[in-house]
Order: C-alpha cells, then structure tokens, then sequence
C-alpha cells in the first residue's frame, strides 16, 4: 500500500507543532502531555494521539476526530514526515513520538522560558498567532504565541499576547523598543509582570464567583412586609332567602360601582374636573346605600376594622361578598383576627353581616403583592397616554388609549388580586 503524501506546506506545519508540543515552551506548563509523557514506560506518546490534537486535525484536515479514529495511512504519513526533525524521534513501529532530549527539572524550565517572554498588548480580540509571530519575528527569532483568554470569559481573547522568543537577551532588547501594532502602539513588558496582574484578577474573579453562588445558596428575604393583609367574606345574618345568603348580591339601581379605594394617610393626585364629576357621582350612588343594612359599603367595614389599628387599603367592591383589608401595622390585622376568633358570631358585624376572617400567608400573601405592586407598575407606566375625552359617546373623563377605562357593564375584576376564596388558608 502506498503511504499518504503529505504537501509541503503540510509538512512545515505538522513538523512545527509537534515540536512545539514537545519543546522546553510547551511541556513544562501542558500537564496533560506531560502526564501522558511520565506514565508511558518508554516516555513516547502516541502519534494517533497527537494526530487528534486540535491544531494537528486542522494541519491534516481530519475533522473532528478521536485518536481511535485517526486513520492509519494519515498517522503514517505524519511519522515520516517527523524523522526530518532534529528534536523529535519516532519508535520502530512509526505508532509513538517523543523527545531526543530529557526534559529539564520543571522548576528551570519554567523560569528560563519566563525570563525570554514578554507581554504585548493591546492586540485586537480576532488577531491570529501567525500574525502576531510574523510581527515580532521582523524584530527577533520567535519560538511561541500565547494568546491567554479572559479572566471571566474564557471564550474570549484577554488582548495580551505572550510572545516567547529564543533567547533572554532578545526578550530584553524588544522590551526597549517603540512597536506599534495594527495602528496601536504596544505596551511591552516582561511576563513575571503580566503574571502578578493576572494573579489578582483571577482572585477578584474567584471572588466574585463565590458571592454570587453563595446568593443563590441563601434563602433570599422576601422584599414585602408580612402579617398586614386579612381576608373577610360576608355572611348574612338576617334572612334564609336564597339570594340574600349569597352575601351581598343586591341589584344595584346604579350603574356605577367604585373601584378599591386607598384609604390613610398616602398623598391624592390632583384629579381633573371630569374625574372629579365622576368620583361625585359614585359618591352620590354609596351614600344611596348608607342605611341600608343590606349592603355592605367600604365606609361601613373601614368603620369596624379600624378600631384595630390604621386601616391602610380596603379592596372591596360594593356588591360583592369578599375582599380584603390592609392594615398599617401587623398589630392591627392580629387584634382584628384575634376579636373574630373570639365573637360569638365567629366573626365581626358589619351591619346585617358577619365578615369572617382568614389570614394571608405564604404564597398567597406573596402573590398579593406581586399583584398589587404589578398594578401600581402599569398604572406608573401608562400614565403618560391617558388623554381627556368628551361627549357622550366617550363617556366624558379620561380615556386610555382611545377606549373606555372600564365597561359599566364588566363586572370582571382581572386586575384585582384573587378573591377570599382564592386565599390559602393559614
């Protein structure tokens, strides 16, 4: 069988990087050759190994193969062409390659290779090592490119090249020159420096890795207060009529129901005349209902809860049997509970009604306030495309984006945290 011919460019490649791979540059800082060197018995390394070593696939165009699968005639082929090298010996067989010379004592071999490198930078993040060898070498016989990567992105180049040159002297001497590279003007300095700089950088990354996973191995704090929402549902106590003990589903004679009202001490905005028209007229349509024991206002549960401590939030509409109330302090809702566990009723009358209470805990105190301060968020958000409208047909008022804020005849309350009976129960 006739043995696969290499080209020539091929040949210069392939006899370069292994010598690399085996050289005083590279062995002492590639612990897996070099492991791979010490637990071979006769101190070579298989050339299908090698063979499937990233850069080699690229000389051989092999793809992305394993040693097992690099094929015979291609390792055959690389053994020969490295017996024109002077630094490299192949085994009887043509399989295994190694050095012709012992490799010094690690410790040398490092400080000897450190003390003719020096640092480049800046280099641009898509430059290849041939370009920067063929730029130095102008100046002084190279033997390596490094390009480190990134700290905290090692799939990035760090932008300093470690260039290895063949001796100390001509390390020394490039150090004193005035290089510009790719229309920047390079700082040079000697690796030992580079290294001092890296040092610290990667303790600073190791740093800040570790507090970010300790974040995520912490328990985080919930950034809302506990304790302050209480859940009621009205029970009526006056008649055993179908339709009176569903609560409070009256037929209102007015079209109008009023929203949830924010109830203490926060600061009102400034309404329009038209606004102020119609938060008139949803007075007008309670104050209808004032005395009448059947129905349930706002008014009447602030009343009552109140004397538990600050009521901050009622979120209740008018004809409905549920809602919730939010108290300034967490003192507030626990006598308010406390009062209702203890009535004979089982709850607190709110005229001819018993309002039994829950507590809101957990997820479901957690989901409230997501709720909640999602709402506040839009409103914020949105509150630059409200526009005044007029006449009949739009209802007077605002408008929010052309259309009515809200249909008279919606009784859909999807922007509102869920219901009592949506409620865990603690």
């Amino acid at each position: 069988m006739v043995a696969k011919q290499l080209d020539e460019e091929t040949v210069k490649k392939v006899i370069r990087q292994v010598e690399f791979y085996f050289s005083d540059s590279n062995l002492p800082r590639d612990n897996f050759l070099k492991n791979t060197i010490t637990e071979s018995e006769d101190g070579m390394v298989s050339l299908a190994l090698i063979c499937s070593f990233s850069r080699m696939r690229g000389h051989l165009g092999l793809g992305d193969v394993k040693a097992e699968d690099v094929p015979e005639d291609t390792v055959e082929a690389v053994a020969e062409t490295l017996k024109n090298s002077t630094t490299l010996k192949i085994s009887e067989d043509g399989k295994k390659v190694g050095r012709t010379t012992e490799l010094p004592k690690e410790e040398v071999a490092i400080e000897q290779l450190d003390s003719r490198t020096i640092a480049a930078s800046p280099i641009e993040y898509d430059v290849k090592l041939e370009e920067v060898e063929s730029f130095f070498g102008q100046s002084a016989k190279v033997n390596s490119v490094r390009l480190p990567r990134h700290v905290s992105d090692k799939r990035v180049f760090c932008g300093t090249a470690l260039v290895e040159f063949s001796c100390e002297e001509d390390a020394t001497k490039i150090l004193t020159q005035s290089l510009t590279f790719r229309g920047a003007e390079l700082s040079l300095k000697p690796k030992k420096e580079f290294d001092e700089q890296r040092a610290k950088e990667e303790e600073a990354e190791s740093t800040r890795r570790n507090m970010l996973q300790n974040r995520k191995n912490t328990p985080q704090e919930e950034d809302y207060p506990k304790g302050l929402i209480v859940a009621f549902k009205l029970k009526s106590t006056t008649s055993e009529d179908p339709s009176v003990e569903k609560g409070n589903e009256v037929k209102l004679e007015t079209e109008g129901k009023p929203d949830s009202m924010e109830l203490g001490t926060e600061d009102k905005k400034e309404s329009s005349p038209e606004s102020e028209e119609k938060t008139e007229t949803k007075k007008l349509s309670a104050d209808m209902y004032k005395d009448n024991k059947d129905v349930v206002l706002r008014e009447d549960l602030k009343s009552v809860f109140q004397k538990f401590g600050t009521v901050k939030y009622i979120d209740f509409k008018m004809g409905e049997e549920s809602g919730y109330i939010r108290f300034e302090e967490a003192e507030g809702s626990q006598k308010a509970r406390a009062a209702a566990v203890l009535a004979e009723e089982g709850g607190l009358i709110v005229k001819n009604y018993v309002a039994i209470l829950d507590t809101v805990t957990g997820e479901a105190e957690k989901e409230y306030w997501n709720m909640l301060r999602g709402q506040e968020k839009f409103r914020g958000n949105n509150k630059g495309n409200w526009s005044r409208g007029g006449g009949k047909n739009n209802r007077g008022g605002r408008q929010f984006n052309g259309k009515n804020n809200r249909s008279r005849d919606n009784n859909n309350s999807g922007n509102r945290p869920n219901k009592f009976h949506k409620v865990a129960a603690a």
